[in-house]
Order: structure tokens, then C-alpha cells, then sequence
């Protein structure tokens, strides 16, 4: 193809700065006045010609991610000889300010030809059935003997244009681009790479981007990553998470990455979390890494997917494709979990687990409050959106199965997230919500922006329209979740008070019968959930769950018998009381030696599994934040342990861990222990209730309008139990 029609204005602007004339140098009018002055005569006598043409790389070792690439779609542009002819003549005679003006004009014009012939080649490219994998360019890609190639491809001669013996082209001002091709239809990369070019000196030499080739356990893509930004953030924006319990701070060492080459130095962060060793074989935390040139990076099997969400529903019937409908969602900070259920039978059809996405923004709801205000609201949004659509395609078979409505059960922040209100409030004195009330939606009006042209998505299907109930909450830290908690277990039937406790993120609870309830939030922190642990995990397959010792012998057992990589929020509790009955610990929670410096092995897999002197401190913060905020809602109701029927233990947490341990090491009172009772994930249950019962949401509006909130941030008489029940 030969292309010669160009519509393109030189930038004057862009030529000054190209000879260190920009808009800061003392002699930029004088020089953009010369150059307004020698436009005209450029615009006369630049002759642009294009030249495209497919042709073989037999005889040259080219590779695009890993793989050997045969042909290239070769593409020579040209300005023509009378600019070059007036450059020459300009410096003969000694005007060397017009000469170079001359020059930058001429690669201004090329420039943007190149530009405009992406599009050109994208064209092409798609007319062929292939996709460009990138460009290669002489000689750092390709050896300068390739530009004698493009030119007989491309019948350069015929054009007038020549080329010497050392593959240098007349006239000079002719480039030759190489897109190179593969079969991958969905993938065009025609720009340039200034991070691989060797033309340091260039002064439109533009580094905002690198291509940072990313490698997992399924499949291995190459993202743009800006330089100015951690790793981790471009990730995020290409949809691949790691966890970031500290919000990308760089104080939790969750987001470590493996770089295979061109690591970075290492910073201050990533020496505080890998020894030297580890430094060396190129890991580095996502969170705190620049990346300045292209890399690539391997990415370790992440914390997605198997995670143990219990929703108190084991017997699954097959799905009938005439059936009908409805699908329960509970949200949590860490965890998603989505039940189909039979809305004639009643009967759970199939349930779906997963982590929550959102995770990479930060494991607690202060982290996603603050990445919400910083400009990741749609983000954020998006993830949990996508995060509910995977999880309804798989449920639904792609759409194949008929939903009728669908109601989800969340924390407040959680709800704003997803409907994408802001948060400016939530984490600001008096913590005024945007919406607590019942929130009544479509799937059309909730995904349908999403839905279509979106075939990286499992929930891509284009399912009917359905109801869409989001549960009532208390208040911005009291949310939906408990609401669906209190109904699901009936506290208002109850003659006696109880009391429901979900120990995740945010250590919700509330107290109370009949008409008057009263709850509270306490910030535990997300060590229950594995969060801010050195070694710490979700509840996946080979996470450390119990733990026994016999003298120095240990003895560990992880989920789904899989060999242990983390410890999750049941181990740490096994681990910490384990501890403080073998003396390792003593009461104020200080860790004897040598393991106040070691740490305590708990297993050799996984490069060794320990347990450190700041995991103890996570877990003293958290559980006397439970239990004083439990002490404290006590109290203000006004009753005793020995009146409290029933305290309910909520969550997958709380349904696999040792009650009796849990007492031990005082997250629980051991007044009560014979009252205790875990009882799974009651949100879920609790949404499933709201599917399948006609008056379910009547009650939670109810109760929520009814409950009234403890705040106990500022409450003298919780400050007092948090120091007391610090101590082991």
C-alpha cells in the first residue's frame, strides 16, 4: 500500500523544545518567531510517502513473549529530498538555527506520520486476520540489515528512494517501521517503545509508560505500567490483584512480585520484608517498585477462589433450566459468597466463593474509604461489580439459568462502594452515610453498562432483567450484614437477650431481643481474616487452621490437607493460645528467645511458616477490641452473662474456630462459654431468608430502624476494658 494523502500540521511547540527552545528558554519567541516565518516553505516542499507491505523475517531470531515471530507487516515513511536538501544548504551557509529548525520540522512531520499510520497498519493488519504483537526496530531489536528487507518488500526503489551499503536510507529523513504479527486478533500494539529504543538523546524520548510482561500460574499478558506509579496500582488497573492488607503503604509485605529480569533497586520496604537472598532472585513489593524500563514480573497464585465462606447450607439439588430463581450475595471486606437458591423449593442449588477484589485496595474499611477519596471510587466500584457478575455467570451457567431477583447483604462502606456513593462522610466526624435504607435496584440498571462487549467476563452473558434488594443497615459502621444476621436468627422473636458477634474486619456485634437492640463496631483489624500476618492467608486450601504442640513438637492442620502457605485467622488463635500454654508468650503478650527475633516455626513448607513477635501484637489489638466493645454493649443494656441466653458467633471464622481456645486467650468470656455458638455466615443466610420469605425484609427494616448504635470510639468506659483485656 502507498499512502501519500497526510493531513498534518507541524507543532511548533514540539520543534522548538526538540532544540531545548521550550516555552522556559530566554530565546523561545525569538525562535518561534523564525520558525512561523519557514512554515510555508516547509509545508511546499515536505513530500510525504508511505510504503506498507507484508513480507517474511525469514532469517531473523524475532520474539514477542516467548514467541517466535515469522512475519511482519513493514512500513517505510519518508519527508522526501527537499527538506533534507534545505537542512544542508541552510548549514552551508551558516545558518545553523535554520538547518536545525529544518531538521526538527522534518522528524516532527515523521512523527506524526507514524501516528497516523498505526491506525493504517491496525487496519491492515485486521484485514488479514492478525494482530501486531509490538514493533521491532533497528538495530536495537533487529539488526540494521532488516531496512534492506522493508525496502525490497516494499519497492522502495521504484519510489526514489535509495539505500547504502550500510543500510542507511537516502534521503536520511526515512524511517522504516517493523510491526510484527501474530495471530491474536484482540491484541494491536503498533506504537513505539521508547523504553527499548537506544536513542537516549532523543528529546521526544517519552517514558510515562513500560511494558511490564506479567507471568502467572494460567497465562502470562503484557500491561503498560506507568513509571511514575507502583507496579501494583497498573495490576490493579489491569485486573490483576494482589493482596494489600496495608492499602499499598508498604507496611503489610503482602504484594511481594518476582522480577525474572531489570529488577529495580530494591527500596527501604522491600529490604525490611526479603533477605538479601530473596532481594537478589529479584523480589520486590508491588506497592513500593517503580518500574523504569521493561520487565517481567511473576505473579504467585494469589488468594483467589476455594475460600471457606459457610452459609449453613450443605445438600445442593441439580438446577432445573426451567426453573426459577433467586441468588443471595453477602459482601464482606474480605470475602464475596453468592447462593442460587430454589425460590419454590426453598433448596440452596450451588454456591460460589471468592475474594473480594477490593482487597487490593486495602484489607479494612478505613483503607477503602481513604482509596475511595483518593480517586479510586469507579475503581473500586467496578472490582465489586465484576467481582458479582463472575460469581452470577457461574451460578447461572452464562445465563442459561432464569434469575427472578436477586438481594445482597453488605457492610455500609461495602454498599457504597458498590452503588458507587461517595465516601467522603464515612470516614469523617459525625460518619454520616449517604443511604442506609433499603436500596431497590435492576440488574439493567446495576451491570447493564457492563454487560455488553465485555468477553473478558464470565458475566458477560446478557441475562434478563431482575430485582435487585439491597439490605437495610443501622449505621455507617453497623451495616447491612448484621441486619441480615439479627433476621436470619430471629432476635426479633426472641424472649431473652442474645447477643451476634461477626468476627471479621470490622468486629460487629449486637445485643439484644424483642424490640430493643443495640449494636456496635469495634476496628479489630483484619487479623482474624489472616490480614496484617507475616505469614498470614484467607481461608484457602493450605492454610494453617489448628494447631497443636506437645512440648517442642508442632503439628499443623490446613484446609483441604494441602501443603500449608499461610496461617488464616483459626491458626492464629490455635497458635497464639498454643504459645501462651507452653510458656512462649507470657501474659502482656512478649515473645521469649530466640523466637522474639525468629519468630515460632510452624511449619518448613512454603520457605518456612512462622509466627512473630508482631503477629502476638495484631491479635492482642484485635481481640480486645472484641471483647471490650462485647463488655461495653453488655453494660449499656444492662444485663449479666448469666442473663444472655445465647451469644452467636458469625462468619466462617467464627464457625471453624476452637470456641474453647478463643476463650483462652480472652477474646471470649469464659462465663459463657457453654452459650457460645458459631453459626456460619448468617448474612448469606440471611439474604437467602430475604429470597424466600415474604415478610424477611419488612423485619430487617424494622429492626434497623429500631436498633440503636453504641459509638465507642469516644466511649470512657471502652478505653478501659481495651487496656484491660489487652493482657493474655
Amino acid at each position: 500500500m502507498k499512502k501519500t494523502d497526510f493531513d498534518i500540521r507541524i507543532s511548533a511547540e514540539n520543534v522548538c523544545a526538540s532544540i531545548g527552545a521550550d516555552e522556559k528558554s530566554d530565546l523561545h519567541e525569538e525562535i518561534m518567531e523564525e520558525l512561523r516565518e519557514m512554515l510555508p516553505a516547509a509545508y511546499e516542499k515536505i513530500r510525504p510517502t508511505a510504503l506498507l507491505e507484508f513480507g517474511s523475517l525469514e532469517g531473523y531470531s524475532v520474539e514477542k513473549e516467548g514467541r517466535e515471530i515469522k512475519e511482519a507487516l513493514f512500513c517505510l515513511c519518508t519527508v522526501g529530498k527537499e527538506m533534507v536538501e534545505w537542512s544542508t544548504r541552510l548549514f552551508a551557509e551558516g545558518n545553523c538555527l535554520g538547518g536545525m529548525l529544518v531538521d526538527a520540522m522534518s522528524d516532527d512531520y515523521l512523527f506524526q506520520m507514524d501516528d497516523v499510520l498505526q491506525e493504517s497498519a491496525v487496519a491492515m493488519c485486521r484485514g488479514k486476520g492478525f494482530g501486531i504483537a509490538g514493533r521491532a526496530e533497528a538495530p536495537q531489536d533487529v539488526p540494521m540489515s532488516i531496512q534492506k528487507r522493508a525496502y525490497e518488500v516494499t519497492g522502495a526503489a521504484g519510489e526514489g528512494i535509495g539505500i547504502t551499503s550500510g543500510f542507511m536510507y537516502d534521503p536520511v529523513k526515512t524511517v522504516c517501521n517493523i510491526y510484527l504479527l501474530d495471530d491474536d486478533t484482540e491484541r494491536f500494539r503498533p506504537e513505539h517503545d521508547c523504553s527499548t529504543c537506544t536513542n537516549y538523546s532523543c528529546r521526544r524520548r517519552n517514558l510515562p509508560t513500560v511494558n511490564v510482561r506479567v507471568v502467572t500460574k494460567e497465562k502470562a499478558v503484557v500491561i503498560r505500567a506507568r513509571k511514575s506509579e507502583p507496579l501494583l496500582r497498573s495490576l490493579q488497573e489491569n485486573g490483576l490483584f494482589l493482596p494489600a492488607v496495608c492499602g499499598g503503604r508498604g507496611t503489610c509485605g503482602k504484594c511481594g512480585v518476582r522480577f525474572l529480569n531489570r529488577a529495580p533497586e530494591p527500596s527501604v520496604e522491600d529490604r525490611r520484608f526479603f533477605e538479601e537472598e530473596k532481594l537478589a532472585e529479584g523480589w520486590r513489593l508491588a506497592c513500593c517498585v517503580y518500574p523504569k524500563q521493561s520487565c517481567t514480573v511473576e505473579l504467585f497464585e494469589s488468594e483467589s477462589g476455594n475460600f471457606v465462606v459457610l452459609a449453613g447450607e450443605e445438600d445442593q439439588p441439580e438446577k432445573r433450566a426451567d426453573g426459577e430463581y433467586g441468588i443471595a450475595v453477602d459482601i464482606g471486606t474480605t470475602t464475596l459468597a453468592l447462593q442460587l437458591v430454589d425460590l419454590k423449593t426453598k433448596e440452596t442449588v450451588d454456591v460460589f466463593t471468592d475474594i473480594n477484589r477490593q482487597r487490593a485496595y486495602g484489607a479494612d474499611v478505613i483503607s477503602r474509604i481513604e482509596a475511595s477519596n483518593s480517586g479510586k471510587k469507579e475503581e473500586l466500584k467496578r472490582s465489586i461489580r465484576e467481582d458479582i457478575l463472575r460469581g452470577t455467570a457461574a451460578l447461572t451457567e452464562n445465563g442459561k439459568i432464569r434469575v427472578r431477583r436477586m438481594v445482597i447483604a453488605a457492610n455500609t462502606t461495602m454498599v457504597h462502594l458498590l452503588m458507587g456513593y461517595s465516601c467522603e462522610t464515612l470516614g469523617v466526624f459525625p460518619f454520616t452515610p449517604v443511604n442506609i435504607r433499603t436500596i431497590r435496584t435492576s440488574y439493567r440498571e446495576m451491570f447493564g453498562n457492563m454487560v455488553s462487549g465485555q468477553p473478558s467476563l464470565q458475566g458477560g452473558a446478557d441475562m434478563a432483567d431482575f430485582e435487585i434488594i439491597v439490605c437495610p443497615g443501622i449505621s455507617t459502621y453497623v451495616g447491612g450484614d448484621i441486619v441480615s444476621g439479627l433476621s436470619v436468627l430471629s432476635f426479633d422473636r426472641k424472649d431473652k437477650p442474645c447477643v451476634l458477634i461477626d468476627l471479621g474486619t470490622n468486629g460487629e456485634m449486637a445485643v439484644g431481643c424483642g424490640e430493643r437492640i443495640l449494636s456496635a463496631s469495634t476496628a479489630a483489624g483484619p487479623a482474624f481474616e489472616g490480614g496484617n500476618i507475616v505469614c498470614g492467608t484467607g481461608s484457602i486450601p493450605g492454610a494453617i487452621c489448628k494447631v497443636e504442640t506437645d512440648g517442642e513438637q508442632v503439628k499443623v492442620f490446613t484446609i483441604g490437607n494441602a501443603p500449608a502457605r499461610g496461617i488464616c485467622g483459626t491458626g492464629v488463635i490455635d497458635t497464639v493460645c498454643e504459645l501462651k500454654k507452653n510458656g512462649i508468650i507470657d501474659e502482656t503478650g512478649l515473645m521469649e528467645e530466640p523466637y522474639f527475633e525468629d519468630g515460632f516455626l510452624l511449619s518448613e513448607e512454603n520457605g518456612g511458616i512462622r509466627f512473630y513477635q508482631k503477629d502476638v501484637r495484631e491479635i492482642q489489638l484485635a481481640k480486645s477490641a472484641v471483647r471490650a466493645g462485647l463488655e461495653t454493649l453488655i453494660s449499656k443494656y444492662g444485663v449479666t452473662y448469666e442473663e444472655i441466653d445465647r451469644i452467636y458467633i458469625a462468619g466462617g471464622f467464627g464457625y471453624q474456630m476452637d470456641i474453647h481456645k478463643a476463650v483462652d486467650i480472652g477474646l471470649l468470656p469464659a462465663e459463657c462459654e457453654e452459650k457460645i455458638e458459631a453459626v456460619g455466615n448468617t448474612s448469606l443466610r440471611g439474604a437467602v431468608q430475604c429470597l424466600t420469605e415474604e415478610d424477611a425484609l419488612e423485619r430487617m427494616e424494622s429492626m434497623a430502624e429500631k436498633a440503636d448504635e453504641v459509638p465507642l470510639s469516644s466511649d470512657k468506659e471502652f478505653q478501659e476494658y481495651y487496656m484491660e483485656y489487652m493482657y493474655f
